[in-house]
């Protein structure tokens, strides 16, 4: 099935993890894929195995989606060379796990600053080419943790609600011009970020890493761990146009975690 052929896609945090399946499924499909990260190195691996996909060059960028500077280089990049941008994917994000006690200023910030703000700033800064366009699809990568809240996750679950609440104002601020604004909300995902997380979680609850996996398999109704492929599947649904009449929504890949 091809259907983003010639469609650019531009992709946050896309050197790993959620990210990369994100940007390999878009390239299977067609799309002129366009991944964005600070980590270079991955990303380059990434952009090298998309193009083998595509059967075409990908054009890759360094972003930090905290520096508006950077953001405003790249879309303008972007528009030079292509002129339009039809899919902005923002799953660029973060985490640090303590108990809200022991929580820093500075990791308050860094996850707001990387998982609210840089929506926010990405999103802005191509909305008015979308606009220009007559249409687009954003698709923000929110979190089972921006649903129900999550302990030794105040800050990243309260940037993860954030992304929600954004998402459904931007999706009625720009119903009018065709541009359809959803969130996928993953739970417990395979990937580099996860790893972190259970060494954090084990270390703070003196429990064994392979015994906290456990605990997040009994945890998820379906039995398993999602992998990145099972949320780049949604997400490409999403910016697809299956889903032209949704907008504003909140789509739970949880294995069944949450089921409200």
């Amino acid at each position: 099935m091809q259907r983003f052929v010639d469609k650019t896609v531009l992709v946050t945090g896309a050197a790993e993890g959620m990210g990369r399946a994100i940007t390999l499924a878009f390239a299977r499909e067609g799309a002129i894929v366009l991944p964005t990260d600070i980590n270079q190195e991955l990303l380059a691996e990434t952009a090298q195995e998309a193009a083998q996909l595509s059967g075409r060059p990908v054009d890759s960028f360094k972003l930090d989606v905290t520096k508006r500077g950077d953001i405003e280089a790249v879309v303008k990049a972007i528009i030079e060379k292509y002129g339009r941008i039809d899919v902005l994917i923002n799953n660029a994000g973060v985490s640090t796990h303590h108990r809200v006690v022991d929580l820093t200023d500075e990791e308050w910030d860094f996850c707001m600053n990387v998982n609210a703000k840089g929506v926010f700033m990405m999103t802005r800064a191509v909305l008015p080419h979308m606009i220009a366009a007559g249409g687009g699809k954003i698709v923000n990568t929110s979190s089972a943790a921006g649903k129900i809240g999550s302990p030794l996750e105040a800050h990243y679950s309260a940037s993860k609600f954030a992304v929600l609440g954004f998402t459904k104002s931007v999706a009625l601020d720009v119903a009018e011009h065709h541009i359809n604004v959803n969130a996928v909300c993953p739970g417990i995902i395979k990937t580099s970020m996860q790893d972190r997380e259970v060494a954090w979680d084990s270390k703070i609850r003196g429990i064994d890493p392979e015994d906290m996996r456990r605990m997040y398999v009994q945890y998820t109704p379906l039995g398993r761990i999602g992998q990145p492929e099972d949320v780049a599947k949604v997400v490409l649904f999403l910016a697809s146009s299956d889903a032209d009449f949704m907008t504003g929504q909140g789509v739970n890949v949880t294995g069944g975690i949450i089921m409200h």
